[in-house]
């Protein structure tokens, strides 16, 4: 995607807005290095935060507290069979990455 064309000269070009890249192209900002930060998604964080161990992070949790119910029978506590609301759950992960988006940015 592009923003804009670059009217200014700059001095460090950091590729990827990954863990690695934003924390490079914050520190040479602090450090005086005209710094533009290049990626193809528009938030901070890269595949990790966006597309792949958090979203599958926050999605394993709600497994598991599906299998932290069923193992409670064992001490006496039983529970109704889940229904799954997939559209909440969803949206339940994208606020998830939102919220740890607003940290890196």
């Amino acid at each position: 995607m592009v923003v804009g064309d670059a009217t200014e000269q700059i001095d460090l070009a950091v590729i990827g807005a990954g863990p690695g890249g934003y924390t490079a192209a914050i520190r040479a900002g602090q450090l005086g290095i005209k710094t533009i930060l290049i990626d193809t998604n528009m938030t901070l964080g890269g595949t990790c935060l966006n597309e792949g161990c958090i979203p599958s992070k926050a999605l394993l949790h709600a497994a598991e507290v599906i299998e932290s119910a069923k193992e409670a029978a064992i001490f006496g506590l039983q529970f109704q069979k889940p229904k799954i609301d997939i559209n909440k759950l969803r949206s339940w992960k994208d606020d998830v990455i939102n919220k740890l988006n607003q940290f890196v940015q």
